[in-house]
């Protein structure tokens, strides 16, 4: 019987020492509370982008984190856009041009405090928080 037990409370101990430590896939605290420790922060996410490049999708993250930064400060950022697209017979081209605006009372500095990728969903995540002196 003493040998019974003491193959079972390893394997015991083991099932739940895995049942309590964290999944590498979990998600991390800080997407859903953006503001820790007293700073304050923004998460920015992104899907894979229409050109599938990692760089892309990391950039698209990064500008949403920032935009969701300037409104908690009241930074105002206006965008326009213009898209055209011609075509004739089998030839097409498209031209986007894209002119950008910015104009505010104050200004936002901030950096990356850390980085997720979501493996089931490819969503990049980023926490971006305000730099102290703000």
């Amino acid at each position: 019987m003493r040998r019974l037990y003491a193959l079972l409370l390893p394997l015991a101990l083991l099932f739940v020492a895995c049942t309590f430590s964290p999944s590498p896939d979990a998600k991390p605290s800080w997407i859903m509370h953006a503001n820790q420790g007293g700073r304050t922060g923004a998460i920015g996410v992104a899907g894979r982008t229409y050109d599938q490049s990692f760089s892309t999708q990391r950039k698209l993250a990064i500008a949403r984190a920032l935009d969701e930064l300037s409104l908690q400060q009241g930074v105002e950022v206006k965008l326009k856009m213009q898209k055209s697209e011609q075509s004739t017979n089998a030839d097409s081209h498209t031209q986007i041009n894209e002119q950008s605006s910015y104009s505010a009372s104050n200004s936002v500095t901030a950096h990356i405090e850390d980085v997720w990728m979501d493996k089931n969903t490819d969503e990049f995540y980023v926490w971006m928080v305000l730099d102290n002196n703000h």
